[in-house]
């Protein structure tokens, strides 16, 4: 809920902030007649739909975020504890790639399509990656999906500087 609270504040910010970028031209077509056409936002639409994939994912990681954290805390438990942690982790990793993959990047945003684009499907091998690596025997080692998620936090940072937003970390906003 904190976490929450904190990006809808520092989003509420850069919302206020950009939405004085919108304008509204006039544009006259071949038969004479006017129409009102809104300038586009690019970095408003961004905004609203880098917060709609943290929110997408958010809604379904809790486990695997409890897991990584124990993990990263030298605190799993131990024995059938650690079996159904695991899979739980295993189930919100899943279905944190199914929520990625649902995401429809916006119109607005066709110029930046195939960079959003590559960071959406970087983002999806990574859950699925953590997803097997949750399922393998042993040692739950996630350090290769996690290097494939900060990639797509890379480029998702590009698209956000491309439109004059600070970057940011998705990797952050949704591992904790």
């Amino acid at each position: 809920m904190k976490k929450l609270l904190l990006l809808i504040a520092s989003l509420s910010l850069v919302l206020a902030a950009c939405s004085g970028d919108k304008e509204e031209k006039k544009d006259t077509t071949t038969e004479g007649t006017k129409t009102s056409e809104e300038k586009v936002n690019p970095a408003g639409d961004m905004m609203k739909f880098y917060l709609s994939i943290s929110q997408s994912i958010n809604a379904v990681d809790a486990d695997l975020n409890a897991f990584e954290t124990a993990k990263a805390e030298e605190a799993l438990p131990k024995g059938a504890e650690l079996k159904t942690m695991q899979d739980a982790a295993k189930v919100a990793a899943d279905n944190a790639a199914v929520k990625v993959e649902e995401l429809e990047v916006p119109a607005e945003l066709k110029d930046h399509q195939e960079t959003i684009d590559s960071a959406l499907n970087k983002m999806q091998e990574a859950y699925t990656m953590k997803s097997e690596a949750l399922a393998a025997e042993g040692e739950v080692v996630l350090d290769e999906a996690n290097a494939k998620f900060e990639e797509a936090d890379a480029e998702l940072n590009k698209v956000l500087e491309e439109v004059g937003l600070a970057g940011s970390s998705i990797f952050n906003e949704v591992s904790l």
